[in-house]
């Protein structure tokens, strides 16, 4: 699976006609919306704020069609600011991800918030996987800035997050995001920072990087130690069952949700290759629960698609004898930590942070396994 197939609309001129159609219609589509979303009781949940329908509804329409003509989002790997370069490990550190001949480990990088980490830093380190379905955003600048100020913030530590491949480019599907997660890894490490005090993160697509970081990391032959503790903020944990827009459109919480269902099933068919078994443990950790000495803290929203995916993950991991704190924000929808600023969300997104915070100052300590927080 070397190049996607590609269609009339998913390559130039037709990606521009279409870009350009869509655009005129929302323009015109948006007067009716801003009336329509007046009353209350016509908003996608009657509590939320006219921004917040308003904002959530163009967020849907904007994946729709970036979905639709399947945008590429090139890596870009020049130095510059907080960007730097990061090269591969050891082959031995990438035990069982080296079988694809097409996807190998490859030189990568990340960028750092505030600042750089220096020797003699005495603060934890958030390596932090951010979201965009597999096939969108880069993790640089400006385009998670949000949610790298709300951690660093909220949590006393530096934050990492790395630009890792996305499967919307060539040579990019699985498991090249997660070999890009294991380079990150192993670079924090050889910086001097000791694994506890690296924490794992990751909203959304981000997050099932961090289950599948975790997996990897208990494979021995790795020699990689387990992180002091794993935050996942609206994680994806059913990446196979999202190829059919059913699992999406026939969702309790479609109708509060923005995630269209192709923009999940563009990232699900980009992300696992045509020659793999779909029942890979990567693919749907819901069905492959495991051991982890690392502490797992999950945050969902309450309107969100992936809610019921979030819950069952936090309870069959716990029936593997782990440590999970579910957390739920009740009136909120999917990965505020990402996109919090642009749904009118702020304000429960950085509650949430908070939350993680007061979680990982516990990490450490003699926990009761399953305890769960619905916040108000």
């Amino acid at each position: 699976m070397a190049k996607r197939r590609e269609t009339f609309i998913t390559k130039q001129p037709g990606k521009a006609i279409w870009t350009l159609a869509a655009s005129i219609y929302t323009i015109l589509q948006l007067p009716f919306w801003l009336v329509f979303f007046v009353p209350s009781n016509f908003r996608q949940h009657p509590q939320w704020t006219y921004r917040q329908a308003i904002m959530n509804k163009l967020l849907r329409v904007f994946l729709y069609h970036c979905s639709y003509v399947e945008v590429k989002t090139p890596i870009q790997l020049e130095e510059t600011g907080k960007f730097i370069k990061i090269r591969p490990s050891a082959d031995h550190v990438y035990d069982g991800l080296l079988g694809d001949l097409d996807v190998q480990p490859t030189i990568t990088g990340g960028s750092w918030y505030p600042s750089p980490y220096e020797e003699g830093d005495k603060q934890r380190v958030i390596l932090h996987f951010h979201g965009g379905a597999l096939v969108i955003s880069e993790g640089r600048p400006g385009d998670v800035d949000f949610e790298a100020n709300l951690l660093v913030k909220n949590i006393d530590a530096k934050a990492f997050f790395p630009s890792y491949r996305l499967a919307s480019n060539d040579h990019s599907h699985f498991p090249a995001a997660l070999q890009d997660a294991v380079t990150a890894y192993r670079y924090l490490l050889d910086q001097g920072i000791s694994s506890d005090r690296i924490i794992l993160s990751g909203d959304s697509a981000g997050g099932s990087l961090v289950v599948s970081l975790l997996r990897h990391i208990g494979n021995p032959k790795t020699e990689l130690p387990a992180p002091l503790a794993a935050l996942l903020f609206s994680p994806w944990l059913d990446i196979k069952s999202a190829r059919d827009p059913a699992s999406v459109t026939g969702n309790r919480n479609y109708d509060t949700d923005y995630l269209p269902a192709n923009f999940t099933g563009w990232g699900a068919q980009a992300y696992i290759p045509a020659h793999m078994d779909i029942n890979n443990p990567h693919f749907s950790p819901l069905d492959h629960p495991f051991k982890t000495q690392t502490p797992l803290w999950v945050q969902v929203g309450g309107l969100e698609i992936l809610y019921d995916e979030g819950m069952k993950f936090a309870e069959v991991m716990r029936g593997k004898g782990n440590t999970v704190e579910i957390c739920v924000e009740p009136l909120v929808n999917h990965d505020i930590l990402l996109v919090g600023n642009l749904s009118g969300l702020e304000a429960e997104a950085e509650h949430v942070v908070k939350l993680a915070g007061e979680f990982l100052s516990t990490v450490g300590e003699t926990k009761p396994k399953g305890k769960a927080i619905v916040t108000a």
